[in-house]
């Protein structure tokens, strides 16, 4: 419907049609990637249509006391009406709310039989009911109520008709293609500050494939014995800050020493030779000296 704020797989992609009859035949194409849950509103009230809405209704006003949602709704209610937006068009407003309401409470008495249902259950099996007729059988079935946890935590869940990369980067191994953050993402990404120059898919992958292996090698560590030795590393050998043969690039915003004593050139000029390597002068030395 309009005003739905959710993904919708190719939708940008889409041109020359309403939004209704877009979502649908993206929703509905099998060529599609999308969940395997679908996210489609049943439009098609669940209440039969023999029932009579008027004394389902009225039922539920004499159980419950005082009620706002009642058989005869006035026009105007501004009030909250429980599956009437999304369910029930074309109709008067009195019979929309009376369709609504009604389906709403056959709702509520479908979730308390279960909710009975299960505590029956649970006291013929403990010893606290005795079984009648027709309930022996739910004594002797497979799975005792309450159920005992056969593990102290739960194992993470993987729909096999669900698309793999809603399954976590953090646990995906460093072959497998998916393993990166979406453009947009805002979260914390370890090892991602120090890498630059990238796309951030491919940004992503790089600095979760590197914190992966520091993972690994910290699980391995653990089952060594410790040294005190270590091996020499050599100097990594780094470009210059302040190169002696031109100057800095515009908009550089770090520390050049003995700027803030130049002016009248541009800031390539300025900032050429910053270190005055091979002039035997100190930058302060040759600031000065140019000043006078």
């Amino acid at each position: 419907m309009k005003r739905y704020l959710g993904y919708c797989p190719q939708f940008k992609y889409q041109i020359g049609s309403t939004f209704g009859n877009t979502t649908h035949r993206l929703l509905t194409n099998p060529n599609v990637a999308a969940s395997a849950s679908s996210v489609l509103t049943d439009t098609f009230p669940r209440l039969s249509q023999g029932v009579d809405k008027g004394a389902f209704i009225r039922t539920r006003t004499a159980s419950w006391g005082d009620q706002k949602l009642t058989e005869k709704m006035v026009p105007g209610y501004t009030g909250y009406i429980p599956k009437m937006q999304n369910h029930y068009f074309g109709s008067r407003y009195a019979d929309t709310c009376g369709s609504a309401i009604a389906d709403f409470e056959s709702d509520q008495r479908g979730h308390t039989a279960k909710r009975d249902n299960m505590r029956t259950l649970t006291a013929l099996q403990t010893g606290k009911l005795k079984p009648a007729d027709g309930q022996k059988n739910l004594i002797t079935a497979s799975y005792q109520t309450p159920l005992k946890p056969i593990a102290r935590q739960a194992k993470p869940y993987y729909s096999p008709g669900s698309l793999q990369h809603i399954k976590s980067p953090y646990r995906m191994s460093n072959a497998e293609a998916k393993k990166n953050f979406m453009s947009g993402y805002t979260g914390f990404v370890p090892k991602a500050r120090g890498l630059m120059g990238m796309g951030y898919p491919v940004l992503t992958n790089s600095a979760l494939c590197e914190f992966t292996n520091e993972m690994g090698k910290n699980v391995t560590l653990k089952t060594q014995p410790i040294t005190i030795k270590r091996e020499a590393r050599g100097k990594v050998e780094t470009q210059p800050i302040y190169p002696e043969g031109s100057g800095l690039v515009p908009h550089y915003t770090g520390h050049i020493p003995a700027q803030k004593f130049k002016f009248g050139d541009t800031f390539g000029h300025s900032t050429y030779n910053a270190l005055k390597i091979g002039t035997g002068m100190t930058p302060q030395q040759e600031a000065i000296i140019s000043v006078q």
